[in-house]
């Protein structure tokens, strides 16, 4: 039979059982074969796409595990305030993008306080000096903050009592919001995206996505801090576009999901905060906050009752915990739910999982819960000197803990977060090789590992994707170098020339 494609001259990593190969074919969208030396020519005729690989790794697609889709495209057309190291250089950003865009709202992302020379957040009368006959809404890296202008504060209409709304001396509206009034602004703003805007800014993220290898997302969409008008998006739409996306629907509503005959629920399912903002729970004080430790959003009751139900229901739930009490309380809630019902095979998750312990570890292995973490964090705040060291003092050492998770055999899957993090897996992957506390340093080969066979595993598609196998989907990428003799400390600057997807070639840079 002859091929549509074949890839050649590659060192074609299976991903499975450690098997290599030096060619693979492609015929109706699927894997035909794959082999050694000159055995190729069978499967070529004059029809065969040829592409010589040039020696270099060829690869499964990667498969991001905690990307939010519609965020990440949405905020790919706001203002990127990431390089903004004071109130002046901000404000002037959103001046420019004022005048440059006369009448339209200004939406501001990624603005990180800790690197502000002021230290705080810019308020309603700061950003009013640079912007005042327009709504202005600046999101702090981690969403966790809004700010607004005195024109968004009014436009808006968060209800100012409401707890986490900032207010001055005066009892006056300071326009910075946290917590539950942060939630309710976001939700307020984003329902009100027309699915038409949805659809076009997703549309305009996908040539990115595969020209970074990303066949495949896990889409955490709706909810708590989100809009659940982004979840059916996805649920109505995601068959057009050429990435697959798995919906992990943000929702308490059990009743719903069954509805919509998904088996999954959940995602950034909030079960505490983030260590920026110190909301995530920990079992001892922030260092830098005596007396703070972060908080649950749910009782261990309210948990483990929710838990129970999606066991019940033969739901596999994606629980968001960061802290080390909230992945504590994620754990007892599923060791809970299944002494209550004895379910197994679902196959649970918990995201980020940033300060899981040893024996939360081994919990974790015991119920076959999956970690599905972050790696590219620690390139943004881990070591001696950045975040998670201000947070936690010497604990940071405690962080993402990924040589020990999979020595005890957990199933370790890796995403970006994005777009709190850039999606390029290759960052992830670098920054889960150079992990900046050694000790929890993985290989290249295990790394590769997170963002392929064992994702595919963490969505039960391992029959379909995630691996280099004769009848698998033919979702495959081409690097522009052998990875595995790649010197770690470049593993960042690998790129893909060449990505497949279900047998067609959608991105290449081979010319």
């Amino acid at each position: 039979m002859a091929a549509d494609i074949l890839i050649k001259n590659a060192k074609c990593l299976t991903m499975k059982d450690g098997k290599t190969a030096d060619w693979v074919t492609i015929h109706n969208g699927k894997i035909l074969a794959l082999g050694y030396h000159a055995a190729e020519s069978q499967f070529v005729n004059e029809n065969t796409v040829v592409i010589d690989a040039g020696g270099n790794t060829v690869l499964p697609g990667f498969i991001d595990s905690h990307f939010h889709v519609v965020q990440t495209a949405l905020n790919a057309r706001s203002l990127n305030l990431s390089k903004g190291y004071s109130f002046e250089e901000i404000g002037l950003q959103i001046q420019r993008a004022a005048q440059e865009k006369p009448g339209q709202s200004i939406i501001g992302i990624r603005l990180q306080v800790e690197q502000l020379k002021e230290k705080k957040f810019p308020d309603r009368l700061i950003l009013d000096r640079y912007c005042s006959d327009v709504p202005v809404w600046i999101n702090c890296l981690d969403y966790q903050v809004s700010m607004l202008n005195t024109y968004g504060l009014l436009y808006y209409k968060v209800p100012f009592n409401m707890e986490g709304v900032d207010k001055d001396s005066q009892d006056v509206a300071t326009g910075i919001f946290r917590g539950k009034a942060n939630a309710v602004l976001r939700t307020n703003i984003l329902d009100g995206i027309p699915d038409k805007v949805r659809k076009e800014a997703v549309l305009d993220i996908i040539p990115e996505l595969l020209a970074t290898g990303i066949t495949t997302v896990n889409a955490m969409e709706g909810g708590y801090m989100y809009s659940d008008k982004d979840a059916d998006f996805i649920f109505e739409c995601s068959s057009e576009f050429p990435v697959d996306m798995a919906l992990f629907y943000q929702s308490l509503d059990v009743e719903k999901m069954k509805r919509m005959n998904l088996n999954r629920i959940g995602g950034s399912f909030y079960v505490d905060g983030t260590m920026g903002a110190r909301t995530a729970a920990l079992s001892f004080e922030y260092a830098d906050c005596p007396g703070r430790m972060g908080s649950l959003r749910y009782t261990q009751a309210e948990l483990n009752e929710f838990v129970m139900e999606c066991y019940k229901n033969n739901l596999q739930l994606s629980l968001y915990t960061i802290g080390d009490r909230a992945i504590g309380a994620a754990l007892k809630a599923h060791e809970y739910a299944l002494y209550q019902t004895g379910v197994t095979g679902l196959r649970h998750r918990l995201e980020h999982v940033e300060l899981a312990s040893t024996e939360h570890i081994q919990q974790a292995k015991k119920m076959g819960i999956i970690f599905s973490m972050n790696p590219t964090y620690e390139t943004y705040w881990g070591g001696p000197d950045k975040m998670y060291s201000k947070r936690l003092g010497d604990k940071f050492i405690r962080t993402n803990m990924f040589r020990e998770i999979i020595d005890q055999g957990v199933c370790l899957v890796g995403g970006s977060d994005s777009d709190i993090t850039e999606y390029n897996p290759m960052i992830g992957i670098a920054a889960a090789v150079n992990h900046p506390v050694k000790q929890h340093r993985i290989t290249v080969y295990e790394a590769l590992e997170l963002y392929t066979s064992k994702a595919a595993y963490a969505i039960f598609e391992e029959q379909q994707k995630g691996t280099l196998e004769a009848g698998k989907t033919a979702d495959i990428v081409v690097l522009d170098r052998d990875i595995l003799s790649t010197p770690h400390e470049l593993l960042d600057q690998v790129k893909v020339i060449a990505t497949i997807k279900s047998g067609d070639i959608l991105y290449n840079a081979l010319g």
